[in-house]
């Protein structure tokens, strides 16, 4: 699934400057998972955050509840528009939890004796249950079905369902162990922030908030940049290149870079992207401690560069030979 923002065609930039060591990752807006599933080998302890509540409900359900996803998104339609405006309406205005739900559990619990109790607080709980797996379903297809991924537009393509299946029963494997989170991002820094953690952030660009269905303001991005300056572990942040941020961020490390912009490619071919890198640390740490590769070629240098600088002679009078015509040291410093 791809989103508005989405890293799969950066991450070759991004994971060189990744710090060379470190226990816990954070996937501090997480979006459609790209950086955090990428990783090109799992880290001890992973999170997963991202502020869309439908889009952490539908990672829930791929990791906890594969099966029953796999076997809703084959009952459920959606191929026209029509289809589409329904299901859009439905997630927009739709509530996503039951605020009473507990209130009504202890209730019942109170009011009626068991099992009577017991057999209605677990169906109850099953309702719950089917019912955030189904909004997923309804969600990864609303996805799948408009424009760029922001379930906005209706542009569908044909698609066999099924693909999804397989991706699905990945996404259980790669999961497992991962914790899912639906926090706001300085709650989430403050919960797993330690010496050994460290944290990807890729917030709603400035300037290009309207795109995302974050309310995302100036505070945002100042608050964002205050818990990076306080965090005891190390952060990268992804941003879009603009005098605003790069004043923000005065005194990180800053690395910029130049990509395609993807979506105004069928209005202005070719045209490129100002990207920023922005961390607390030294992002060439992993270069730096690369081995360093000899080859022949350096060994003979180093050794002409040791011959060319040694006398042999001064060292080891007694055994340097001296070439046809060429006078010893002897001779050479021999008072006339």
């Amino acid at each position: 699934m791809t989103r508005v923002g989405n890293k799969s065609n950066l991450l070759k930039i991004i994971y060189p400057k990744f710090p060379l060591k470190f226990k816990k990752f954070v996937d501090l807006f997480g979006g459609s998972g790209s950086v955090l599933l990428g990783l090109p080998k799992k880290v001890p302890f992973e999170v997963y955050n991202d502020w869309d509540r439908n889009l952490v409900n539908l990672f829930r359900c791929m990791k906890d509840r594969p099966m029953a996803l796999i076997r809703e998104l084959g009952f459920l339609y959606l191929n026209s528009r029509d289809d589409f405006v329904v299901t859009a309406k439905f997630l927009k205005h739709e509530q996503f939890t039951d605020p009473f739900m507990e209130e009504e559990l202890e209730l019942t619990r109170i009011m009626l004796p068991e099992p009577c109790a017991s057999e209605l607080i677990e169906l109850r709980k099953r309702l719950i249950m089917d019912y955030d797996v189904r909004r997923a379903a309804m969600f990864l297809k609303l996805q799948r079905n408009s424009y760029a991924s922001t379930g906005k537009s209706f542009a569908a393509q044909p698609f066999d369902i099924r693909k999804l299946f397989r991706l699905i029963q990945e996404m259980e494997d790669r999961l497992a162990d991962a914790v899912i989170e639906n926090q706001d991002f300085e709650v989430c820094i403050h919960h797993y922030d330690s010496p050994d953690t460290f944290i990807y952030a890729d917030p709603p660009y400035f300037s290009s908030e309207g795109m995302y269905d974050a309310d995302f303001t100036w505070a945002d991005h100042v608050r964002l940049r205050d818990c990076a300056r306080q965090m005891k572990g190390k952060i990268m942040i992804s941003y879009n290149d603009c005098p605003e941020i790069r004043e923000l961020y005065k005194g990180f490390y800053i690395y910029s870079f130049k990509r395609i912009h993807s979506m105004v490619q069928h209005i202005e071919p070719g045209r490129e992207f100002g990207e920023l890198i922005i961390t607390n640390y030294d992002m060439n740490e992993r270069e730096k401690a690369k081995p360093k590769q000899l080859t022949m070629f350096d060994i003979a240098g180093n050794l002409m560069d040791e011959y060319d600088t040694f006398d042999y002679e001064r060292s080891y009078p007694d055994y340097y030979i001296p070439l046809s015509g060429e006078k010893s040291i002897a001779q050479r410093e021999r008072p006339p």
